[in-house]
């Protein structure tokens, strides 16, 4: 028959156990949670701003846990001591109550909380929000004295102070693939996601229109001329020159629109007083910053600038998205470079085709370079303005000229030859 104070050790000792549990186990929810779910289950009740609460203040969080926990565990050492004791006397005592409360500590008051507090931490967490919240409210004094006793021992050590890095590139990459294996999302939206942080710093001039493919309109221009350039171009805004044609010299943008929702024809005089003040962008601008300036403005496009304050080329909200998100497409578009294949191993590209497209198309691995187009490959690779019939091999492809435009590459024929040169042919 085991009498009260037995009765009252053992019943101290289970619930040191249990409290060891719940404090092990509300430590990894907190610390496991992600927190952009804490602000959706803020806003659920009482329960979900206890744990927004917890999870914002997590180093006082983990504190107030941390010696609560140490309390119950030398709590539960003691009494497992004295029960021991009791049981097969000293000499034995200390071994078997070290044995016993190692494994019922590390079973029931670690791993087996841990564990599932790790697989399910948003249940777990709201479960332990509230009273968590009371015990850190209880015990604050007593955890704000033990805190400050660690910070000053970590400054004494010179460590630096804690940062908050937030959510970085890396963790959203990991938890995109995390989220297509487990259904969440799909291969194309984490496509998108991984393509946003790939392209995002990429300078503008690597997806503008070159300055040489820019269609202006030249002063005096009328309204006749700019409904021709519409139909040539399908374009909706042209740049327009000074009357000596230099696309440095930029006067301002004219609307299609502006002109067209006149029924009456325009004169040279009345389509000037239309231009728009044309906004520039450093050809170093990232394609993020530029399109966030362009939505700002509500304007549709931005004249890129080199180093010296010259027009380099133009580059539209559908390019910089298209490089986000993927090539954006329509039929109105009158020609998009690209590359076909025309026969086995073979293949046509506009010059203009990007190199990833290039390297897409027929697996080749083109290490980086000052160029991000066919053209530009093999311009660095030739050294000199090419004829027509003229090729380069260069990581197992070989790439011949075909058709020469005002000293341009505009077509280029590429064949997969199985073998690289570094050098021209």
């Amino acid at each position: 028959m085991i009498d009260t104070y037995h009765l009252t050790l053992w019943t101290i000792f289970s619930l040191c156990l249990l409290a060891s549990g719940f404090l092990s186990g509300s430590e990894t929810a907190l610390t496991a949670i992600a927190r952009e779910r804490v602000q959706q289950l803020a806003a659920t009740g009482r329960r979900g701003r206890r744990l927004e609460r917890l999870v914002d203040d997590l180093e006082g969080s983990i504190g107030t846990i941390l010696v609560a926990n140490n309390f119950v565990n030398i709590l539960a050492t003691s009494v497992a001591t004295a029960l021991a004791f009791q049981l097969v006397g000293e000499a034995w005592g200390t071994i078997l109550s070290t044995v016993v409360v190692t494994i019922l500590v590390l079973v029931i008051g670690e791993v087996t909380p841990k564990t599932l507090a790790a697989r399910y931490p948003e249940r777990y967490g709201m479960a332990v929000a509230v009273p968590v919240w009371s015990l850190a409210v209880a015990i604050r004094p007593i955890t704000r004295v033990f805190i400050g006793l660690g910070q000053g021992i970590l400054r004494l050590l010179r460590f630096p102070a804690r940062s908050d890095l937030g959510v970085t590139p890396a963790d959203v990459r990991a938890l995109a693939v995390l989220g297509e294996r487990g259904g969440e999302i799909e291969r194309g939206e984490r496509k998108i996601i991984e393509r946003l942080f790939e392209t995002a710093d990429q300078p503008v001039r690597d997806v503008m229109t070159p300055r040489v493919d820019i269609v202006t309109l030249t002063l005096p221009v009328t309204s006749a001329e700019v409904r021709e350039a519409v139909a040539r171009t399908a374009h909706s805004r042209f740049p327009v020159v000074g009357a000596e044609g230099n696309p440095d010299s930029i006067r301002g943008i004219l609307y299609a629109k502006d002109v067209l929702s006149h029924a009456e024809e325009l004169d040279s005089h009345r389509v000037a007083g239309l231009l728009r003040t044309p906004y520039y962008a450093p050809e170093s601008a990232s394609v993020m910053r530029v399109l966030e300036d362009l939505r700002i403005r509500r304007i549709g496009f931005a004249i890129v600038t080199d180093e010296h304050g010259g027009v380099d080329g133009l580059v539209t909200i559908k390019d910089l998205v298209g490089e986000l998100v993927g090539v954006l497409q329509d039929v109105y578009d009158p020609r998009v470079p690209t590359i076909l294949p025309i026969g086995r191993q073979v293949w046509l590209a506009d010059g203009r085709t990007p190199i990833d497209e290039l390297e897409e198309a027929t697996g080749a691995e083109i290490e980086d370079g000052p160029y991000s187009t066919v053209a530009g490959l093999f311009l660095s690779l030739f050294g000199n303005i090419p004829a027509e019939g003229d090729h380069v091999s260069h990581e197992g492809l070989r790439l011949t000229v075909l058709n020469m435009g005002q000293r341009r590459v505009s077509r280029i024929r590429v064949d997969a030859t199985g073998r690289a040169a570094r050098h021209p042919e």
